[in-house]
């Protein structure tokens, strides 16, 4: 990262903005007795997540319970179903009439996946330019909103008022469950929220699934269609 900032993109890259890096500590360095807070998301409140997926959350945070420094605490998702329905509506902002345009002239069939985003997704419209106005304002109130619930987990203030000892990062399922079989990855919302938060993320690997350990709930009773579909492909793995 250093070298590709020291390259000053910004001069060529005018969407950038010309922040040279910074080597000074990180406001996250446990050195000077700060705790590194980590707010934990079990589940986003619309899809559950797999046996296996949750498992993995739970050893992970055990180990980093034993980790000097790191505190961890439950993150309540704020109204993520409704973030889908803001992102599933910028998806396809003509109504993905472009696109459709190009499958047609390509002469080929749509494959599963985009036609259940485009074609089975409840959000997409052509939008006016006063319906992306309007979609872009809500955007922005639920942004700040979720600062607000983000602000909220402070333990208090410093000499200016500002909130001190906030949650540091979110950790959190990158998706609903392991690889689903071919054209069943049908709910993104667990990477999907961040991307219209424009939070930075990344992924990284902690274990894989034990059918004998990872058993699904014969008595799970799904909360909506996108958990219900989920829930489906959860027992076609662990049987």
């Amino acid at each position: 990262m250093k070298t590709a900032i020291d390259a000053k993109p910004w001069l060529r890259e005018t969407s950038l903005f010309p922040f040279p890096w910074r080597d000074q500590e990180s406001y996250l360095d446990t050195g000077s007795g700060k705790r590194l807070k980590v707010g934990v998301m079990w589940d986003d409140g619309v899809v559950r997540p797999h046996p296996p997926v949750t498992r993995a959350l739970k050893e992970l945070v055990q180990k980093l319970r034993e980790v000097p420094g790191i505190e961890i605490v439950d993150w309540k998702p704020y109204r993520h179903d409704y973030a889908w329905e803001r992102i599933a509506s910028l998806y396809y902002c003509d109504g993905a009439h472009d696109v459709l345009d190009i499958i047609t002239d390509g002469g080929e069939p749509m494959l599963p996946l985009s036609e259940f985003i485009i074609k089975e997704n409840p959000y997409r419209r052509r939008l006016q330019i006063e319906d992306l106005w309007d979609l872009l304002k809500k955007n922005e109130e639920y942004k700040r909103a979720y600062a607000r619930q983000w602000n909220d987990t402070a333990t208090g203030v410093d000499a200016n008022g500002n909130p001190t000892g906030m949650v540091d990062v979110i950790l959190c399922p990158v998706g609903p469950g392991a690889a689903p079989s071919l054209n069943q990855a049908r709910y993104w919302g667990y990477t999907a929220q961040w991307n219209l938060l424009d939070y930075p993320a990344v992924v990284f690997p902690v274990t894989k699934v034990k059918p004998d350990v990872d058993v699904v709930e014969s008595d799970y009773i799904p909360r909506n269609e996108k958990d219900e579909f989920n829930y489906k492909l959860c027992k076609l793995y662990t049987r």
